[in-house]
C-alpha cells in the first residue's frame, strides 16, 4: 500500500479578500483522495491584490499557484504571506500527525481506508481542549452506548470545567487542577462558585474520574500522570434528611390539596403537578418514567388469585425499562395511583411538562401543603422507598419495585422514618405486657397443678390411664 500526504492551495474558491485556503490531502494507492481543510489561508502577492476575482480568472498564467504567496514544490508559505512562520510550523505538524498515523497502521500490519484515517485524524488529542475532547469522544463513540442521563451527566461535568477553567488542555488535569476544582464547585455562587453540595461534587469527581480512565484507554493521557492516584474522592455518607422524604402524615397534607375543600387554592398546573407528584410516591417511578407512561405500552391488568384469602381479583400493573438505568420494573398499583390515572385509556397517562415547569410548581404547593421541604420527584421517590419500608414491605420487594441492582433500599432508607422508631418500640411495649400475662398464666397453672397434685395421688393406676388418654384426646 502506497500512501501520500500532500499539502496544496484551493486557487478555485478565493475569499472576497482574494485570500485562499491550504489543503491536506491524501492519496492511497493513487486511487483513493481525502481533502481536509487546514483552517489556515495564504494571501494573493502584492502585485495582484488590486485585481478583482474576474480579472484573476482572467490571467493568462499556467499555475495560478504562482499568483500567491505559496512554494508549490516545498509546499509551504512564503514571505508575504503575513505569519508565515507560524503557517509553517502548523504544516510541519500537521504533517508528522498525519505521519505518525500512517507510521502506526504500518507497524500493525493492517491497511489504512480514507475513513481510518480521517477518524484519527481528526480525533482531539492530550494537546487539544478539553472541551473539544470529550465532546468529541461522547459524540462519537459514547452517546450511543450509555443512557440520556448519564450522557447530560458528562456533558455537564465538561460544562462545568470549561466554565471553570476555559480553553484548558486534558494534559492539564492534575492534583492542583482537581484541587481548585473542588474548590470552585464548594463556593457559594455569590462568591462566584457553584454552591454544589459534597454529594454533587463527590458525583462530579466520579465522572472526571471515568473520562480520564477512557482517555488513558484512548491513548491520550499518560498513567504516569494519573491525577487520581493521589487525588481520593470524598465519601459522600447516603443518609438522607428529613427534607428529603415524606413521612405518611406529610403525604396526607398534600393529598389533602385535591379535596373539594382546597383544591380551589391550586391552579390547573398545580393540580397536575399534585397528581403527577402523588403517582410517583405511590409507584416509586422517577419524572422520566412518570413522564412518558403509556396506557397501551406500560399499563396492563390480569386476574391474581391470592392464597390467604383465596380469592381471584383483577389487579392493574406498570411494566416498563427504565429511562435512567435501563432495568426493567413490575409495579403492581395501588387503589390511590389508579384513581390518580383517570378514565382514559389511550395515549400517554399525564401530560407532558417540563422538569424545570413542575418543579416551579412544586415549589407552590409545598407552600400551600404547610411542609418544610423542598419537594422533587427524587423526594417522592424517596417518599415511595420510606413508605414501603414504614409499612412493612421485605428489602427484597423494594429493591424489586425500585429497580435497584444492589442493596442501596436497606443502605439508604431503611433508617430514615422517625415514626418507624415508635411502631417498632411497641412491638417492644406488646412484648413486655404479653410476657407479663404469659408469667401470669404461667403462676396460675403452676398453682392449679399443686392444687390437683392431691387428687391425682387418690386416683388408681387405671384411672391415671385413662386420664392420660383424655388428656391427648383434649390436646388433638
Amino acid at each position: 500500500m502506497k500512501a501520500k500526504i500532500h499539502f496544496y492551495i484551493r486557487t478555485d474558491r478565493p475569499t472576497k479578500e482574494g485570500s485562499v485556503q491550504i489543503y491536506l490531502t491524501l492519496t492511497i494507492n493513487r486511487k483513493q483522495r481525502l481533502k481536509i481543510s487546514t483552517g489556515k489561508y495564504v494571501p494573493l502577492k502584492k502585485e495582484y491584490q488590486k485585481l478583482s476575482k474576474e480579472q484573476i480568472q482572467t490571467l493568462l498564467i499556467e499555475n495560478k499557484e504562482n499568483l500567491y504567496y505559496w512554494d508549490t514544490q516545498k509546499e509551504r508559505a512564503t514571505k508575504g504571506a503575513g505569519n508565515s512562520e507560524g503557517i509553517n510550523y502548523y504544516l510541519d505538524t500537521e504533517r508528522a500527525k498525519a505521519s505518525q498515523i500512517l507510521l502506526k497502521y504500518e507497524l500493525l500490519d493492517r491497511p489504512i481506508s480514507i475513513q481510518l484515517f480521517k477518524n484519527s485524524y481528526l480525533k482531539p488529542n492530550g494537546s487539544n481542549n478539553l472541551f473539544d475532547y470529550f465532546t468529541h469522544e461522547l459524540e462519537t463513540n459514547r452517546k450511543h452506548l450509555i443512557a440520556n442521563n448519564t450522557y447530560k451527566g458528562y456533558k455537564s461535568v465538561i460544562g462545568k470545567i470549561n466554565k471553570f477553567k476555559p480553553n484548558l488542555m486534558l494534559a492539564d488535569i492534575d492534583y492542583k487542577f482537581l484541587s481548585q476544582f473542588e474548590n470552585y464547585m464548594l463556593k457559594p455562587i455569590s462568591e462566584k462558585g457553584l454552591g454544589n453540595i459534597p454529594n454533587t461534587i463527590s458525583k462530579t469527581m466520579r465522572m472526571l474520574k471515568t473520562l480520564i480512565l477512557v482517555a488513558i484507554r484512548n491513548g491520550d493521557f499518560s498513567k504516569d500522570f494519573y491525577p487520581f492516584k493521589d487525588y481520593k474522592i470524598k465519601y459522600v455518607n447516603p443518609l438522607l434528611t428529613t427534607r428529603d422524604y415524606l413521612e405518611p402524615d406529610d403525604l396526607l397534607k398534600i393529598e389533602q390539596l385535591l379535596s373539594p375543600e382546597k383544591i380551589s387554592v391550586l391552579t390547573e398546573g398545580e393540580i397536575r403537578a399534585t397528581k403527577r407528584f402523588l403517582f410517583s410516591c405511590y409507584t416509586g417511578l422517577r419524572f422520566s418514567d412518570v413522564n412518558n407512561l403509556n396506557w397501551q405500552q406500560h399499563v396492563f391488568s390480569k386476574q391474581i388469585f391470592n392464597p390467604t384469602t383465596k380469592e381471584i381479583s383483577f389487579k392493574s400493573y406498570i411494566e416498563l425499562v427504565m429511562t435512567k438505568t435501563s432495568q426493567p420494573v413490575f409495579i403492581p398499583l395501588i387503589n390511590k395511583a389508579i384513581e390518580i390515572m383517570g378514565d382514559r385509556k389511550d395515549g400517554n397517562v399525564f401530560q407532558s411538562i417540563t422538569n424545570q415547569k413542575i418543579n416551579e410548581h412544586l415549589k407552590s404547593i409545598n407552600n400551600k401543603a404547610g411542609l418544610n421541604k423542598k419537594l422533587s420527584f427524587h423526594v417522592a421517590r424517596h417518599s415511595f422507598a420510606t413508605i414501603c419500608f414504614l409499612y412493612g414491605i421485605p428489602e427484597q420487594v423494594g429493591q424489586k419495585l425500585l429497580g435497584h441492582k444492589n442493596r442501596k433500599f436497606t443502605e439508604i432508607y431503611t433508617h430514615l422514618s422517625k415514626n418507624k422508631l415508635f411502631y417498632e418500640m411497641d412491638k417492644l411495649n406488646r412484648g413486655f405486657s404479653e410476657y407479663e400475662l404469659v408469667v401470669e398464666q404461667a403462676d396460675t397453672q403452676k398453682q392449679n397443678l399443686k392444687e390437683m397434685l392431691p387428687m391425682l395421688q387418690d386416683l388408681s393406676a387405671e384411672k391415671l390411664e385413662q386420664l392420660k388418654g383424655l388428656i391427648k384426646l383434649l390436646g388433638k
